[in-house]
Parts: C-alpha cells; structure tokens; sequence
C-alpha cells in the first residue's frame, strides 16, 4: 500500500502542503507541481469563494461563501457551471476543446489559484485574473488551453482563474430579485473580491491585481471597467477581442423579458403569449425545472447569427446606463488598458450559422465556399441583423465598404470580405470604440493586433487566425511538448507571457503601467508605444515580420471602423439620409441591391 502510494506521488508529480488560512480562518491545502516544462508551483484548485447558487439561490445573486473548519482539499479542478456542448463537428478536436471537461453541476462557484514555487507571503507578486469567454452560455476555467501553470513560472505572476453561471442560469432577467439578471458578473464580482481580500495569504500582491479575458470575458471585464460596484477591486484591465458594445455583449430588457416566455412555453411550462406574460409563473416554472431541461431549450429564442441566448442587461444595479453612454461620457475606471483583436475573428462563427453554404462533409477537404457575388450577397443577408438588412441605405452602405473592389476577384476575396465585415461588426471595431474612449479620457492604453495562425491548429488552413487562438500563446501552450509547436511560436509565446505579465507588474496604482518595462527596471527589445488617436500605434503580434509585416504598424484598418457610428446606423435605418462617415460621404442610394431570396 506504501508502495502504492509513492509511486502514485511520483505518477502525479505533486507534494501535499502545510495548511494555508484564509482571512476569516478558513484552513486548506493545495498541492506543489511541475509545469509542462519542468519548472515547479504550487496550485490550489477548486477554492470556493460562494455558497452553491442552488435550490433557493437558483437565479439570485451569489452569496460569498462562509467560512469552514475543515481542512479543504484543493488539489482537485472544480465543477463546471451547467452549460451546452459544441457537438457540431462530432469528436474534431478544434471544437471540442472548448467543451467543459469536467462534470457540470450547478454547485460550480470556484476558483483555481497558481503560484510560482513555493508560497511566501511576504513576496507581494503581481496577480492576473482571468475570465473565460464562451458567449456567456459556455465556458469554464478548467480547459486544457487555460492551463495555469506555465504563465506563473515564466513570469513570477499569481494566476487565478475562476468559474461563473452561463447562460440561462447565469443571465435569466426578470426585473425581480429572485432573477435580477447579471448573476454571471456578479459571480465574477464575488469571486474578485474574494481575490482582493485573501491573495495576499498566496503571495499576491492586493494592489496590482488584472483583471483579463476574452470575448465574453473580455466583455465581462470591460463590464467591470463600467462598474462602480467591482473598479475598487482591481488595478488594470486587458481585454482580449471583446468589449462591452459589441452588438452580442448587453441586450436590451425587454428583448430578455420577451425571450422567458419563449423558453416557458419550449419547456413545455405552458401557452403564454408575448402580449400577456405571467413572470411569477414564468419564475414558478424556471425555479422548479431540472437544470438539464433548462439547457436543453436555452437556445430556443435564437434566430440570428451571434445572437447568443443569455447575456448581460443594464440591470439599474450592476449597469446603470448603456456601454454605449459610458464611453461617451468617461462613466468607466480610468486605467491602464491593453486592449486587442484577432486577424479573422468571425470566421469561426460564420461557418456554424452557414450550414448550407460550409457543409460539414466538405469543410476539411474543400476552400473556396463563396465562389462569386450571388453566394456572397445570400450569406451577408443570412449573418447580417434584420433590422439593418431591411433598410436599402444601410445595406447599400455596408456594401460600399465591403464588397471587393480589386479585379478580377477571386472566389477567396469574396470570403475574407464577408469575414472582415462581421469580425469588424462584431469584435475588432468594438474593441477599438473602447480603446479610442479609454484614451480619450485620460487612460493609458496599449493595441495590439494577432495575425498568426498556429502550426499547432487544426481547424482548415482557408479560416486563418482565428477567434480565441491567442489564449494558446498567453497562457504558454508551446511550451507544453504534447503540442507541435515551433521554436519560433514558442518565442512569440515568451513575447505575449512578458507583456501581459509586465502589464500587470509595472507600477503601483498611481504609476502608469507598462507592458515593455521589466521587473528589474530594463526594458523588452521592441517597444510599444501607447495608442492614441493621432497615430493609432499598435503591436503586431506574429512570427513573420517579413513580407510588409512591421512590428509596430500606425492606422490601417484600426484607424477607422465602419460601424463605429451608433447614431449614423439610427439615422440610416430611419431613412433617405445623407451620412457622413469619417473619410467618406455619399447618397447610399445609388449603392442599393436586392438580396437574394
């Protein structure tokens, strides 16, 4: 049996540890382990930080987590939060790598902690928390490519990574506090004040703590940024292709109330119609169904391309006004901000909603899937929102911007067109809205722009540098051997860990924060200037600076985005207007077209 037992401690790599007492006296343990590449930590994994949002808590707000007596063992990853599976593409791994990868349960409010070596409380190290994407309806800090323990060891950086409720029973609203809607971000929320009350016992340093994420999580985080209720609970922000007004973050209440009734009558609740809702049967419903009957129909309100089924409101708690109104008035923590986005963002998205057009026998053997004009007006109408579709000047104008212009076009320029006008909709132009209001408030804010795809991925070589696949390189994924990695992407992995990591170090809270500046005060080979709305400098993350590809790039495509404009797009699908639209101004008029039926 000792036997046994050594040789599993030897199989696990892992050393049990002395008992670490949180500030109210909760007492546990976590477990020291080797990295992928041979350096040691300690972590600590499933650390709940709110009572189990269950059975009366179902819905509501979470409550932070008593105190115990009993040692806990952290040594085990955590639940994840009840949730869908990607099962599109069957067992292909480029999809199911996102899928929770351990068992779902509605008991899912933990975090994980990784700490370089041994713990010192007197050490005060830099802290990142991350937030997960995943459209608000999935996700969990438990992926293999959120693996914590190689940023920690390279940079001398506490990582924590924390779960949160997705869709349905993250997000239901019903303007009550039984269903207050926003019961994801306050879970964040919670769990970011457990941080910045208890890091400190792990080594962290309190006052230099990050928050980042990507896509929804980054969504998240800049929901935090509009927060007064979370800004006093972190320094600096990162977000990772993802802002709060991006079309798919925030919806509005009414559309949220409306979709109860779609889900109550799917559920088979009852027949209740829109114009006549009873949400006290609607909540009676909710709250006594099983948590996997209410996954299995939260898709049923969806009918648009990335329309996802649960997301955040401007509750008059947690959100006080629109994003949209934030920005424009400077309501938002004046920070430092680094800030980026993905070469082809949408791609990823596209080819779910366009089964007709990228059919899943063909997907991995054939490229060109938009061969001429008549396929690609069919596609944009299929991806683009009804609302703007249905007013011949918006659509005219969107066409003028996007179709291709350069002869003879090639059946591939039809795709990347369709690919730059969503991802440009959808992420990059968003995110560049909230840079742009960030520096124009005051806050330091840092670009950057990843173009490479990885010889690691799998998905068809046509969809390029996908959305997501930069978290490969923060979290140091070529370091992992199991993965094919080159030497070169193991560098620009090294170049992404140092930024981040030195972004989250540099500088107390009155000091600006730096991403170039070392600990030791010397200085990163390449410096990245701040952006600002002059010269929109930004960092070109890739492998290949040949062939025009510059390290530091000024304007060009993040110098001016189409959809920048929320009055321009009113005034349009209002009617015949002539609209100015930063370099041009034209009657959209002469640009109409029929869509094809």
């Amino acid at each position: 049996m000792q036997c046994a037992l050594y040789l599993s401690a030897l199989i696990l790599q892992s050393w049990a540890l002395d008992l670490i007492y949180l500030h109210d006296g909760s007492p546990l343990f976590g477990e020291e382990v080797l990295s992928p590449n041979g350096k040691r930590l300690t972590q600590f994994l499933g650390v709940p930080f709110a009572e189990p949002p269950v059975g009366n808590l179902r819905f509501r707000k979470p409550k932070p987590k008593h105190p115990w007596r009993t040692p806990l063992n952290a040594t085990i990853l955590p639940n994840s939060c009840i949730q869908s599976f990607d099962t599109y593409f069957g067992d292909f791994y480029g999809s199911t790598m996102w899928n929770a990868n351990t068992p779902m349960s509605e008991d899912c409010l933990y975090m994980n902690i990784y700490v370089p070596g041994k713990i010192d409380q007197s050490k005060r190290l830099a802290v990142l928390v991350w937030v997960y994407g995943g459209g608000f309806w999935s996700g969990t800090s438990t992926l293999d490519v959120y693996d914590g323990r190689i940023l920690p060891v390279e940079e001398n950086v506490v990582l924590v990574s924390m779960n949160y409720r997705v869709s349905m029973l993250g997000f239901l609203y019903l303007g009550r506090r039984e269903a207050p809607g926003n019961m994801g971000l306050w879970d964040q929320q919670v769990a970011l004040k457990w941080v910045h009350k208890n890091i400190d016992v792990f080594g962290g340093d309190p006052s230099r703590i990050t928050l980042f994420g990507e896509s929804a999580g980054a969504a998240s985080v800049n929901m935090h940024m509009l927060s007064a209720r979370s800004t006093p609970y972190f320094q600096r922000a990162i977000l990772q292709s993802g802002a709060a007004t991006a079309p798919w973050a925030i919806e509005p209440r009414d559309v949220a109330l409306a979709r109860t009734v779609v889900i109550y009558n799917a559920m088979k609740c009852g027949n209740m119609s829109l114009q006549n809702p009873d949400y006290d049967k609607i909540l009676s419903c909710f709250q006594k169904a099983d948590a996997d009957l209410i996954r299995e129909n939260e898709w049923a309100p969806v009918r648009e391309f990335a329309d996802f089924p649960w997301v955040p409101v401007v509750d008059g708690d947690f959100l006080v006004e629109s994003a949209q109104i934030s920005l424009r008035q400077g309501n938002f923590k004046h920070t430092q901000l680094l800030v980026g986005s993905n070469k082809d963002e949408s791609i990823y998205f596209i080819v779910y909603q366009l089964s007709n057009i990228f059919p899943v026998q063909d997907f991995f053997t054939k490229k060109d899937f938009v061969p001429d004009r008549h396929t690609w007006l069919k596609a944009i109408s299929d991806l683009l929102p009804r609302q703007m579709i249905k007013s011949q000047l918006a659509l005219a104008a969107i066409l003028h911007e996007y179709e291709p212009a350069d002869l003879p076009v090639r059946p591939h320029d039809w795709m990347d067109s369709m690919e730059k006008m969503l991802g440009d909709y959808h992420f990059t132009c968003n995110v560049n809205e909230m840079a742009l209001a960030h520096t124009k408030h005051g806050g330091d804010t840092y670009y950057y722009y990843f173009t490479h795809r990885a010889t690691a991925q799998t998905w068809p070589e046509w969809m390029g540098c996908l959305h997501g696949y930069e978290i490969n390189f923060i979290f140091g994924e070529p370091y992992n051997k199991k993965f094919n990695y080159t030497t070169e992407e193991q560098e620009l992995s090294s170049r992404f860990m140092r930024y981040w990591a030195n972004f989250a170090k540099t500088g107390v809270f009155f000091l600006l924060s730096d991403p170039n500046k070392n600990e030791d005060g010397t200085y990163t080979l390449d410096v990245w200037p701040k952006y600002n709305a002059q010269s929109m400098e930004y960092m070109n993350l890739t492998v290949d600076y040949h062939n025009s590809h510059n390290r530091i790039n000024t304007n060009g495509k993040l110098s001016r985005c189409f959809w920048d404009s929320q009055e321009m797009w009113w005034e349009l699908q209002q009617g015949d207007k002539t609209v100015d639209n930063k370099a041009f101004t034209w009657q959209f008029r002469e640009f109409a077209v029929a869509l094809p039926e």
